[in-house]
């Protein structure tokens, strides 16, 4: 597996870096790019605003779940630890299809649609994991 070109784990480990950031930069926003409504905000006596949700803490775990991912990527690719690169991608393919369950179930007519990007998702990084560990 040493002869893999390294250039795509580095741009997938940037791109889930990228993504958990933006949880943390913006993590209404996120909320509608992964295909989840915003959590129901509870209602006080004070508001005058319509309730318009309110952001998760959990949210946040999404963005540390994402940044630890990417780093793990570009540390094995660094490393020179191709067949850990490899399991790695196959693992965290898992996290496309439940994501995909979770937006499918919960992210409501409107957002549904975006349980399809997560199984893509988990389509292919497990295509490109299997193709990784039988080119070697």
């Amino acid at each position: 597996m040493a002869s893999l070109n390294s250039v795509p784990v580095y741009l997938v480990g940037s791109l889930c870096v990228a993504l958990g950031l933006n949880c943390f930069a913006r993590p209404a926003h996120e909320y509608e790019r992964f295909g989840l409504p915003l959590e129901s905000a509870t209602p006080t006596r004070r508001r005058t605003t319509p309730d318009l949700g309110i952001v998760s803490p959990l949210i946040y775990l999404k963005g540390i779940r994402e940044v630890t991912y990417g780093l793990t990527l570009i540390g094995l690719q660094f490393w020179g630890v191709a067949t850990g690169v490899t399991v790695a991608l196959a693992a965290f393919s898992l996290a496309g299809l439940g994501d995909a369950v979770v937006v499918w179930r919960y992210g409501g007519n409107q957002l549904r649609n975006k349980a399809l990007g997560h199984g893509v998702t988990f389509v292919g990084m497990m295509g490109w994991a299997w193709w990784r560990a039988t080119s070697a």
